[in-house]
């Protein structure tokens, strides 16, 4: 199992399984009730680049915990070789790994989608370096390839959740901070940590399309996420 701490020495952690106007100001806390808005339709709202730091939606513009995963699931076992309890397990896990880590779940649910559209089995993403549900940049994650459909063990699972969520700490290589660790290194605000996650660091901690060769608009894609803008496994670039 990771370590629950991480070294700030990576230079790249997480990409996204597909590649693919301003607002609210946040003050972005990390705990707290996951209930949202349940008068949203998620996939309804329009896209919204969310290009600065302060234009980050506060969580009272996020949708409930409940309504992402209702609207993500079936895209999780829809059409692909994963089961139904291989995708209850997937959200049981980043509930849970994500309240241990001290933050909303909803974060790490949304990261999921976006990383891997909630599957198992995704592909190995950034060109073979990339693993797991959260794509994370450490090699030997447990898989679920070789098992099954929807007989793929809970813990192998789990553990490729915990692995984005707490990274990989130690010397040597690799050392990927997870998102936690980021959440730690950026005062909770979610934004930046979003940003540190998927490009190694924050070039600009104001204009977070700024990554460093990474994906550009990764923090605002996540909002609409988060926002109920942009639901399951559908992946649109926010910002240009």
């Amino acid at each position: 199992m990771p370590s629950k701490t991480a070294q700030p020495t990576m230079t790249y952690v997480g990409e996204e399984y597909e590649e693919d106007t301003n607002g609210a100001t946040t003050t972005s806390t990390t705990t707290g009730s996951t209930a949202g808005p349940s008068n949203v339709s998620p996939g309804t709202g329009s896209l919204q680049c969310y290009r600065l730091a302060s234009d980050f939606p506060p969580s009272s513009q996020w949708v409930s915990l409940q309504t992402l995963i209702a609207t993500s699931r079936p895209d999780m076992i829809g059409s692909s070789n994963d089961g139904p309890d291989e995708a209850d397990a997937a959200i049981a896990a980043v509930q849970s790994v994500s309240e241990s880590a001290g933050f909303d779940p909803r974060i790490g649910f949304v990261m999921m989608m976006q990383e891997s559209s909630g599957k198992v089995r995704p592909i190995v993403g950034d060109n073979g370096k990339s693993y797991g549900l959260f794509q994370a940049q450490i090699p030997g994650i447990p898989l679920c390839n070789n098992y099954a459909k929807n007989e793929c063990p809970e813990e192998v699972i789990t553990t490729q959740v915990e692995f984005g969520i707490f990274g990989h700490a130690g010397t040597g290589s690799p050392v990927a901070p997870g998102i936690a660790y980021w959440m730690e290194a950026q005062a909770g605000n979610v934004g930046r940590a979003l940003r540190g996650y998927n490009t190694g660091s924050v070039p600009d901690p104001n204009d977070l399309t700024q990554s460093g060769g990474a994906t550009a608009s990764y923090v605002s894609d996540v909002a609409n996420r988060l926002t109920g803008a942009l639901v399951g496994a559908k992946h649109q670039a926010t910002c240009s």
